[in-house]
C-alpha cells in the first residue's frame, strides 16, 4: 500500500515537473522568437519604407526573392503597420507589397476558416492590405454566421472604399441587430460621398430600420445633391422618415429648403415638428421666427425645447423675439422663453445692466419685471443673493416677490 501511494507521488511530481519543463522552455522559445523578430524589424523596417518610397517594382528583389518564415512575419508585421498611416503613393506601393509577398492570398484563405476568429482576423487584414479583389468575398462574409465576422467584414469593405464597396455594404443595414445597423452606418458615414449614391439607391429594398439609417447617413455626409432626394423623404407618410428628413436637411443647410422646414412646423406628428424646428435653428433662419415663436405654444414638450433652442441659435433676432414671448398669454412659451434666456446668458447680461444708469437701467428693469410676472425667478433668486454687484443684488430684491426673495 505505501509502495503504491510512493508511486503515485513520484507520477504526479513527475507529471508537474515535466509540465514545468515544457512551460518554462515555451516561454524561452517564445521570447527568443520574440527577440529575433524584433532584431530582424530594425534591419528590415528601414529597407521596406525606403523601397515604398521609391520606384522599384517588385518588394521580393529587395529581399532577394526569399525569405524565411520568421522574416516573412516580420515583413507582414511591418506592412501592416505602416500601411495604416500612409496615403497616396506610398498606401498603393505597400498594398502591391501585400500582395506580391503572398499574403493577400492566405487571408482570402482564412475567410474560409472553419474557425471564426480566424475568419474575422482575415476579414480585418483584408481591410488594412487594401486589395479590391477582396471585395467580392468580403461581400460574402457580410453573411457570415458570425455577428463578429460580418461587422470586421465590413469594416474592411468600408477601409477598402468605393462605390463598388459601397454597394456591398448596404445590404448589411437591413442586419436585425439595431447595434450592427449603427455600426455599419458608421463605417459607410466614414466612407464619405462615395457612399451616398449607394444608399440612396437601395432605399427602396431596405427594411425601416435600414431606410432610416440610409437618412440619417445622407445627413452626415451633407451632400448638397442630395436635397431633392430627402425633400421627397419629407412628405413620406411615414412619421419617422419625414422627422429624419426634416433633421438631414437642416444638416446640409441648403436655404431653399426653409419653406418646406417652415411648412413642417405645422405637421401633425410632434416628432416632425420638434426636427423641423431643430433644422431651422442650425440653419440660423430669421425668416422662420414668426413660426418658430409660435411653436413654443405647441403642447409637445421636444417641440416647445427644439423653438426655443432654435431662436436663441438665430441670434440678437432670435433672443430679441424670446424676450418678448416673456409676457405670451400662453404659459408654456414664457417658460420655455425664461429658460433659455437664462441658458443663453441674457439674464445675467440684463442683470449688469442694472448697475447702469439711463435706458439699459430702465430696460433691465421692465426685462425683469416682465420675468417676475411670467413667474419663473430661480435665476433671480440666485443673483439676487449671489451677483458680485451689490447694487444689483439689492435691485433684483426689490423686484422679486418677498416669497421667491427668501
Amino acid at each position: 500500500m505505501h509502495q503504491i501511494l510512493i508511486w503515485a507521488i513520484i507520477s504526479i511530481s513527475g507529471v508537474f515537473l515535466t509540465l514545468t519543463i515544457l512551460i518554462v522552455a515555451n516561454k524561452a522559445w517564445r521570447e527568443t522568437r520574440t527577440a529575433r523578430m524584433a532584431r530582424r524589424r530594425r534591419e528590415l523596417e528601414p529597407k521596406i519604407l525606403n523601397w515604398a518610397h521609391g520606384d522599384e517594382k517588385s518588394i521580393r528583389q529587395l529581399l532577394n526573392d526569399h525569405t524565411s518564415p520568421l522574416d516573412s512575419a516580420v515583413v507582414e508585421q511591418i506592412l501592416l503597420d505602416h500601411i495604416q498611416r500612409v496615403r497616396g503613393i506610398e498606401h498603393d506601393r505597400l498594398a502591391a507589397a501585400m500582395a506580391q509577398m503572398g499574403y493577400v492570398e492566405t487571408y482570402l484563405g482564412g475567410l474560409e476558416s472553419r474557425r471564426w476568429w480566424r475568419r474575422a482576423e482575415a476579414a480585418e487584414k483584408l481591410g488594412l492590405a487594401g486589395s479590391q479583389r477582396a471585395i467580392q468575398p468580403l461581400s460574402q462574409s457580410l453573411d457570415d454566421e458570425m455577428p463578429e465576422v460580418r461587422l470586421r467584414a465590413a469594416k474592411a469593405l468600408g477601409q477598402l472604399g468605393g462605390v463598388a464597396s459601397a454597394r456591398k455594404l448596404v445590404r448589411a443595414l437591413n442586419e436585425p441587430n439595431r447595434w450592427s445597423t449603427i455600426r455599419v452606418a458608421d463605417i459607410l458615414i466614414g466612407m464619405g460621398r462615395d457612399s451616398v449614391n449607394a444608399v440612396i439607391e437601395a432605399f427602396d429594398g431596405l427594411t425601416r430600420e435600414g431606410q432610416l439609417a440610409v437618412i440619417d447617413i445622407v445627413g452626415r455626409v451633407r451632400p448638397l445633391s442630395a436635397t431633392p432626394w430627402l425633400l421627397e423623404r419629407a412628405r413620406d407618410e411615414s412619421t419617422d422618415i419625414r422627422a429624419r428628413a426634416c433633421h438631414a436637411l437642416g444638416s446640409i443647410g441648403d436655404p431653399a429648403v426653409s419653406e418646406t422646414l417652415i411648412a413642417a412646423l405645422d405637421d401633425a406628428e410632434w416628432p416632425v415638428r420638434a426636427m423641423a424646428a431643430k433644422a431651422l435653428g442650425r440653419m440660423s433662419q430669421v425668416d422662420a421666427i414668426p413660426q418658430l415663436s409660435r411653436a413654443l405654444r405647441d403642447r409637445q414638450w421636444w417641440v416647445r425645447h427644439n423653438s426655443a433652442r432654435a431662436l436663441r441659435a438665430i441670434g440678437p433676432r432670435g433672443l430679441e423675439a424670446l424676450e418678448k414671448l416673456i409676457t405670451d398669454g400662453d404659459a408654456f412659451a414664457r417658460e420655455q422663453a425664461v429658460l433659455m434666456l437664462e441658458e443663453a446668458g441674457r439674464v445675467d447680461e440684463r442683470a449688469g445692466e442694472l448697475a447702469q444708469t439711463g435706458p439699459a437701467s430702465t430696460t433691465a428693469r421692465s426685462f425683469f419685471k416682465r420675468i417676475v410676472a411670467a413667474g419663473t425667478t430661480g435665476r433671480l433668486r440666485v443673483l439676487s443673493l449671489e451677483h458680485p454687484v451689490e447694487e444689483v443684488r439689492r435691485e433684483l430684491l426689490a423686484l422679486l416677490p418677498e416669497e421667491a426673495a427668501r
